[in-house]
């Protein structure tokens, strides 16, 4: 065994697994000194290490193959049995050794690929654990600092040091930070620190200014104790302008250990940077920054344009390749260009990003629109979409663990959990990110639209008072005020609001849709047709499935029976779409089939709670209300009443979790009282529900469940009511028009 052994140690296979070893372990070594002096993440190392021992097989191989040339000699000039004995042992332990070490680098690679699986798949924090308090949590918010000089550069840093020091700052768990996008709204405007740090619900504002006097510029920061107007502290810095990054850096650094002391106690920090060392780029790109905010059309191109000259002054800027790749995802999101081109373009911008800087909060919250989006489009392949939709949630949970601070997270996050139908979860996110950005226009609409879901309206138009005074042309702004002027019944008021959309936005499917909403419940029929096909001439294939249930919903209430009859004909028999079995089950029921209406609002029901989980709540409730009108009629009482039961219950439900829209629920209720036979009660509800702003009494004329109470007085004299306020309304609207086409 020693004769094989020698031999072996004389081959090349050995002297390259030697010579291989001793570079690989000095490079190793000289990185584990090196790679955390430069702050290079963990991963680099590891990575490192695998690929090392990974090569060394490929070592033994070369080696080997070096070795057969002279196997064939000592095996063909051989004349000693023994001889070529020996030498096919050495060859059996060289194979065994390439097998050893070939069969150690599988391991570590799919292992550790397995332990990256295992951390993607490990249980996400849930809603209450991301809204959980922090203890003794401090809030600030960073305001653009003043710039005293004379050139534009002396702004860009004075910037740049404000957006360090947020940066900075939003990392520590301890505070919660005012977003970029509220503080900057404050930029040269000569409001007290009282008022900005109510308006932005903190504690503390940070200020500051920067003046430059040749080679030298002077920093000074303060920090306000807002209720009390007092300073905490206040101090100056006085630095060489010529590393003009280096020392934002360092005030940065200084300020973030003055309030340790001052407010949170000494706590390990994470570095941050604004990702560029170029100062007109990091220019560039807090223009394109500003113009994303309105989420116009015009805007995101303007953007765009100063997000690639950033990019191209610093290729390597990785917050610019992620607020590039939001951009074209938001683009998608708003209809404005086709979901291919949308991919194309964001996907390398968001790799990139990450690949630059694998902890950038953006590249985590960007990777997670990104996959919500991939997973909208897979709705067709259930597995897939899910699993998409779990990657989404991972990335949007890292970004909330790199930065507490970052709102568009937990706005995205909160919009998926409601997509989920966890309405209520969606919504506290939604109100975690307002929290943190509430002058942003489009994390203030969320907030606003989860307020009027639940019936807060007074809060809704807060809100919309906000993003308005800020970006009075952000066109969904007035969306708000029109759907609270609708639930409030004030049909006049609510049309003004949606023509706002349409003179701010260049798309008039937004207009379109919600005019409808207004032209049908005061019977401007013709109108409201008109209106559907221009948007069947405008919209995306996509939608076009959508136009066809508004357009079943207009026959409806127009009364117009037989296209609508014949448009539930072409369904397929045993059509799995939701909304084809409710609007089949409709026209069983308003011609009183009731064993096939009853058949059809089943399969409706049941889909609706499988595939469609967002759009339980009212709908939920209306099916199975028109079920327990069904089975009542074909003599069944138990299973009608045990609908009746599960209403009650679900409206007790929604309204315990996330309030309800009083009118909404009056209406439900009245149904439920028509139907259980109790006709005064009915009566009154529906008294109450149009008083309160119930407007679709066109739904209440056609619906079946209140025959019991249309040969009433007191039904006529509630419908009398009604058509009187409503044609005051709808003179109005018409003046309103005659007046614009005039002008």
């Amino acid at each position: 065994m020693s004769a094989v052994w020698e031999e072996v140690k004389g081959r090349k296979i050995f002297k390259a697994a030697t010579l291989y070893a001793a570079v690989a372990w000095g490079i190793i070594q000289i990185a584990d000194i090196l790679l955390p002096v430069l702050r290079y993440p963990e991963w680099v190392m590891s990575s490192m290490v695998l690929i090392a021992f990974s090569g060394f097989p490929l070592a033994l191989i070369l080696g080997w193959m070096l070795d057969i040339k002279n196997e064939r000699a000592v095996i063909g000039n051989a004349e000693d049995y023994d001889e070529i004995k020996s030498s096919m042992s050495s060859r059996l332990i060289e194979f065994s050794i390439i097998l050893a070490f070939g069969g150690g680098a599988a391991f570590l690679y799919f292992n550790s690929t397995n332990q990256s699986v295992r951390a993607n798949i490990e249980p996400l924090p849930g809603v209450q654990q991301l809204m959980a308090p922090v203890e003794n949590q401090k809030t600030i918010a960073v305001l653009p600092f003043a710039s005293f000089g004379s050139s534009q550069e002396d702004e860009y840093f004075a910037d740049g040091l404000s957006e360090e020091l947020l940066n900075v700052l939003a990392r520590n768990k301890n505070l919660r930070v005012a977003a970029r996008t509220s503080s900057f709204q404050y930029k040269n405007k000569n409001i007290n620190v009282k008022t900005i740090a109510k308006e932005l619900g903190v504690q503390y504002i940070l200020e500051g200014s920067v003046r430059r006097s040749g080679d030298l510029i002077r920093v000074t920061a303060q920090l306000i104790k807002a209720d009390e107007d007092v300073h905490v502290f206040s101090s100056t810095w006085d630095k060489d302008t010529s590393n003009i990054f280096k020392v934002q850096d360092e005030i940065a650094q200084s300020v973030l250990e003055t309030l340790e002391i001052t407010l949170l106690g000494n706590s390990e920090q994470k570095r941050s940077s604004i990702g560029t060392q170029d100062i007109a780029a990091f220019a560039e790109y807090s223009r394109g920054v500003a113009f994303v905010r309105n989420r116009s059309e015009e805007d995101f191109v303007k953007a765009i344009v100063h997000l690639n000259k950033a990019l191209v002054m610093d290729a390597n800027y990785a917050e610019a390749n992620a607020m590039l790749a939001q951009i074209y995802l938001l683009q998608l999101s708003y209809g404005l260009v086709e979901r291919e081109v949308a991919f194309k373009l964001a996907k390398p911008n968001v790799e990139k990003a990450l690949k630059l800087n694998p902890e950038l909060p953006e590249g985590h919250a960007v990777k997670g629109l990104l996959l919500w989006q991939i997973a909208n489009m897979k709705e067709d392949m259930p597995e897939e979409s899910a699993e998409a939709l779990r990657q989404a949630k991972f990335h949007l949970n890292k970004a909330i663990e790199l930065n507490p601070s970052n709102a568009e997270a937990y706005m995205w996050y909160g919009s998926i959990l409601q997509n989920e139908g966890k309405i209520v979860d969606g919504a506290k996110l939604h109100k975690k990110a307002f929290e943190i950005d509430p002058q942003a226009a489009v994390v203030g609409f969320n907030r606003a639209t989860d307020l009027v879901r639940s019936g807060n309206y007074a809060q809704a138009m807060d809100v919309f008072n906000t993003i308005v005074r800020n970006n009075p042309n952000y066109a969904n702004a007035y969306e708000i005020a029109g759907n609270v002027s609708y639930s409030v019944g004030q049909l006049d008021q609510a049309y003004n609001m949606y023509k706002k959309i349409k003179e701010l936005s260049s798309d008039d499917t937004g207009w379109l849709r919600s005019a409808n909403r207004i032209l049908i419940p005061i019977g401007q029929f013709e109108r409201a047709q008109q209106n559907l096909d221009k948007l069947n001439t405008i919209t995306k294939p996509d939608y076009k499935e959508m136009l066809s249930y508004l357009q079943a919903q207009l026959w409806i209430a127009s009364n117009n029976s037989e296209p609508f009859l014949q448009w539930v004909q072409t369904f397929d028999e045993n059509t799995t779409k939701w909304r084809e079995r409710f609007f089949r089950g409709v026209a069983f029921y308003t011609q009183k089939d009731w064993r096939n209406a009853g058949e059809d609002l089943e399969q409706s029901f049941n889909l609706l709670k499988k595939n469609t989980p967002e759009m339980r709540g009212e709908i939920t409730i209306g099916i199975q209300l028109l079920l327990a009108k069904t089975w009542k009629e074909q003599g069944d009482r138990i299973k009608s009443d045990s609908y009746l039961g599960a209403v009650n219950q679900e409206i007790d439900k929604l309204v315990k979790e996330r309030g309800f829209q009083s009118q909404i629920l009056r209406y439900l209720q009245a149904s439920h009282a028509a139907i259980s036979e109790k006709p005064l009660e009915a009566l009154g509800l529906l008294r109450q529900a149009i008083m309160e702003g119930f407007v679709d009494v066109w739904m209440i004329e056609v619906d079946p469940t209140f025959e019991i109470l249309r040969s009433d007085p007191t039904y006529l004299a509630i419908m009398r009511e009604f058509n009187a306020r409503i044609n005051l309304m709808r003179l109005n609207i018409e003046s309103e028009d005659k007046l614009a086409v005039g002008q």
